[in-house]
């Protein structure tokens, strides 16, 4: 079991976890927290690309779009069960913070396993 006073990964809700990286050379460190997990989730693999892994931003491409393809297809699979057009309405705000939530998600796992592979230490 760990300390919780030394962890340096920590939880946000149940789901958005906090990650300390810092670099064993230079003690440079790089946080990704709540507002990492909103800006991957608004701009996807421009943000991956951003934080300087082109491969993982191209990688996330193919991701984001599966994910919007899922909204999409969910949306309308909910859409069609629902005769109401106030509960569409819900149900498609449902579906675009669920995707871009799902984004964020995808987004800072591969900037954190971007990070582990260059030699960052975890806050693990």
């Amino acid at each position: 079991m760990y300390r919780r006073s030394r962890d340096r990964t920590h939880r946000l809700g149940s789901v958005l976890e906090t990650y300390l990286f810092d670099h064993p050379e230079t003690n440079e460190s790089r946080l990704l927290d709540g507002w990492s997990y909103f800006w991957a989730s608004l701009f996807g693999p421009l943000y991956v690309l951003f934080h300087g892994f082109p491969l993982l931003a191209l990688l996330m491409v193919p991701i984001g779009a599966a994910i919007a393809f899922a909204a999409f297809v969910g949306f309308f699979v909910v859409d069609a069960f629902l005769s109401s057009g106030i509960a569409s309405i819900v149900a498609l705000a449902a579906m675009i913070v669920a995707a871009l939530t799902a984004q964020g998600i995808a987004g800072i796992q591969l900037l954190r396993v971007g990070y582990l592979r260059r030699g960052w230490r975890g806050g693990y």
